[in-house]
């Protein structure tokens, strides 16, 4: 970790202006940017012009707001391309989709939240549509919860005590007795439920991944929209999604015994 007197600030700036995209706000003005910054609008100008110019960012010619550019993707791209739990999961992924005809997820933990690596899209009508590089709060979800679940006890009352429990639906665990029991069910049963937690009308089903020294490095998931995913239908999800975590960990040499 860097020491605060060996960063620089208007990097720092650069990157906080970059963080501001998310999905709920894919094009902010100038002036939106400058106020949830806190920083003066020429400040901002300059910072804004320099992204613009290295391909970062991108201004509407209509809105005349700004949104990332395509050069973030290509930088995406060539992490992506090296993660090597993406590259040995794609056809375990595909093969599940194929199971299910739903969309599957592989994502990773970071912080508070849950990255979207990888995905593979169902082809029903009305699947559920989430964009590699996408980041939800982990305890919220499915993925979230199968990581969580592996991770050591103090590790998890760290998790909560950082990053707190917020709520993201009116169905999410906000309560870390009822987060902790829901860890050991996950434990127990071998894979995590996301019912309704991180999008209303979704149901989630999720199981951890471990690489060669044992460690949970990911999770894979298969989300549906609830008509698609009744309760009762839980376990059979479950099940083969436990499978291809199952198998995913084995290439990545992971054995169980050793």
């Amino acid at each position: 970790m860097p020491r605060p007197s060996k960063l620089i600030g208007s990097v720092e700036r650069a990157f906080d202006i970059l963080n501001l995209f998310d999905g709920h706000s894919p094009e902010l003005g100038m002036t939106e940017i400058a106020r949830a910054l806190g920083l003066h609008k020429s400040t901002v100008a300059s910072l804004i012009y320099t992204l613009e110019a290295r391909g970062y960012l991108n201004q509407n010619p209509v809105t005349r707001k700004y949104r990332l550019g395509l050069k973030l993707v290509e930088r995406a791209s060539v992490v992506l391309s090296h993660v090597e739990i993406r590259q040995v999961a794609i056809p375990h992924l595909q093969v599940l989709r194929d199971e299910f005809d739903e969309s599957v997820n592989l994502a990773i933990l970071d912080g508070a939240y849950v990255v979207y690596v990888e995905r593979r899209v169902g082809t029903r009508a009305l699947g559920v549509r989430t964009e590699v590089g996408k980041r939800e709060p982990a305890h919220s979800t499915a993925l979230g919860k199968a990581i969580l679940s592996c991770l050591p006890k103090t590790e998890v009352e760290t998790f909560i005590k950082q990053h707190g429990l917020p709520q993201v639906t009116s169905q999410t665990i906000t309560s870390p007795d009822r987060l902790r029991r829901e860890l050991d069910e996950t434990r127990e049963r071998g894979f995590a439920i996301d019912d309704e937690e991180s999008e209303l009308g979704e149901r989630c089903v999720a199981a951890p991944i471990f690489d060669h020294a044992g460690r949970v490095a990911a999770a894979v998931s298969v989300s549906a929209p609830v008509p698609r995913l009744p309760m009762q239908e839980i376990p059979r999800f479950g099940v083969q999604v436990r499978k291809t975590a199952e198998a995913i960990s084995r290439s990545l040499g992971y054995s169980p015994l050793a």
